[in-house]
């Protein structure tokens, strides 16, 4: 009896070393290959442009986290950007993409991004043929930028976290990839076999609104590259910035045309100089413009006095009268271009007061956007 005890014994102590999920030790076979045809192709699986910088009462407010690198200025998909629409103050966005490589992550050697401008989009000057235009514009590129690597917790953050709950339609992605691959517990992102890479840049003011394609493009040591395209919309915003907020005809006879002539010289303190405007969005623009009666009334139900209105010294006078009715004026403002404003003023008959006496009144100036100079084809 005792014998037996003791094999049983023996027989749990071999069944706990030996049982299933506990073998003490496995061989497992390795084996590699030499590479001679220089390697796999890099892979951007998912890339998508976002706001690098806020707008507080036109200010711009930098982000040194790129943890906020996820949001743009529209609910439609991909990414949407709003100029400044004050000069000089520019739109810095960020650029990101997610690069693996089947020959392994330190294998990838940089990472650019290509941002071109809008293909259809002359960036010339509407007072110069099209023919003797440079041509600048026009899906030429604009810049190439390298993206900084982050670190795999600021990575899954950025795109896992917040990129996918709160920007969701943001980024394009290569075929075969999604949030769920690469965002999953055993992914890539996670194992530190692909990563987050990411830039910020400068859009300017006057950059003309479309559509800019962006290229992601991943090297690798061999010089082999992948890329991934999308676009993002610079939206439009049409604006205008004006040196003078009052207009003194000063003394007027009457029947007599009195010019009051701009000047191409910017001048910060308000009516130092002559009238100039500029354009600060990125749209070309048409000015427009009208007026009170400034109380000089009507005769026979015909209007006592008539105005005139000119963008630039080449450019013919637009004549209207008092009312809401707004007129606009010949000679579009390029992008960024800045001209001088001319205004008169014909006064067919004053009321019946003593002389010497001052009219005051009210101008309204506004704009209207207009179509881009279009690029030439045979420049292509």
């Amino acid at each position: 009896m005792k014998k037996l005890t003791a094999l049983l014994l023996m027989a749990a102590i071999v069944s706990w070393v030996f049982g299933p999920g506990l073998v003490v030790a496995t061989n497992v076979a390795t084996g590699l290959t030499r590479d001679t045809t220089g390697g796999a192709t890099p892979i951007v699986k998912a890339k998508w442009e976002a706001n690098a910088t806020y707008n507080v009462k036109g200010l711009p407010v930098s982000y040194n986290d790129v943890l906020a690198y996820y949001k743009d200025d529209s609910s439609t998909a991909g990414a949407q950007f709003l100029p400044s629409g004050m000069k000089d103050i520019n739109k810095e966005i960020a650029i990101c993409a997610i690069v693996t490589d089947p020959d392994g992550l330190a294998d990838v050697q940089n990472v650019y991004a290509d941002v071109f401008y809008p293909e259809s989009i002359e960036l010339g000057d509407s007072h110069i043929p099209l023919d003797d235009q440079s041509g600048l514009g026009c899906g030429e590129l604009m810049q190439e930028d390298s993206l900084e690597r982050l670190s795999k917790e600021d990575g899954i953050e950025l795109f896992c976290d917040n990129v996918r709950t709160q920007n969701y339609n943001l980024p394009v992605f290569e075929s075969g990839y999604d949030y769920d691959e690469i965002c999953a517990q055993d992914g890539e992102l996670l194992k530190e076999t692909a990563a987050v890479y990411c830039t910020t840049k400068n859009l300017s003011y006057e950059d003309p609104s479309g559509e800019y394609k962006v290229w992601a493009v991943a090297q690798d040591q061999n010089g082999l590259q992948g890329t991934l395209e999308n676009y993002f919309t610079y939206l439009r915003v049409t604006a205008f910035e004006a040196d003078f907020d009052s207009i003194d005809y000063g003394n007027v006879r009457l029947n007599t045309h009195k010019i009051i002539s701009g000047d191409l010289t910017w001048d910060e303190t308000m009516n130092a100089g002559g009238a100039s405007v500029r354009n600060v969005g990125n749209t070309r623009l048409s000015m427009k413009v009208r007026q009170d009666d400034m109380g000089f009334g009507k005769t026979d139900g015909l209007w006592n006095v008539e105005y005139d209105a000119r963008v630039g010294s080449y450019a013919p006078f637009s004549n209207y009268w008092p009312g809401m009715t707004e007129t606009v004026l010949a000679d579009s403002l390029d992008l960024s271009e800045l001209n001088e404003m001319d205004f008169s003023v014909d006064i067919s008959k004053f009321p019946p007061t003593h002389d010497g006496e001052s009219y005051i009144g009210m101008m309204v100036l506004s704009v209207t956007p207009e179509s881009h100079l279009v690029c030439d084809p045979s420049q292509g």
